[in-house]
């Protein structure tokens, strides 16, 4: 049950990612196509005109700069906190398989000590 739902949370992460990606590129590309139509249609001198778009150039560069370094610091954290995730699972894991060892352990020495109890008795 707990793997189910585990899979459909990681299937909604992902749709979510997709989507999310496809919302970025969607306006990086409305953005850039936004901006040099109006420049190309506005009236103005073609040195005035050629200077807008180095100017847009830049700003594209500096915005495309900008959210590389964002994609960047959330991968980082995604992975950080997943890293976390699996030592906390893996310590649980370990617990677990110690608890169970010293329960084994435990169950091995009372049944040690019936058998020899039982065998005290009919030797009585």
């Amino acid at each position: 049950m707990r793997l189910v739902r585990n899979l459909q949370r990681k299937r909604k992460l992902e749709q979510q990612k997709k989507l999310a990606k496809g919302v970025a590129i969607g306006t990086l590309v409305g953005s850039v196509l936004g901006s040099a139509a109006g420049i190309l249609l506005a009236p103005d001198s073609g040195k005035n005109t050629r200077k807008k778009i180095q100017d847009g150039a830049v700003d594209l560069k500096h915005n495309v700069e900008k959210n590389v370094e964002g994609a960047k610091s959330n991968l980082e954290n995604t992975l950080k906190n997943r890293k976390e995730g699996i030592r906390e699972v893996v310590g649980k894991i370990r617990s677990l398989r110690k608890t169970a060892c010293e329960d084994a352990a435990a169950c091995a020495d009372t049944i040690e000590e019936e058998i020899a109890i039982e065998s005290e008795e009919k030797s009585e």
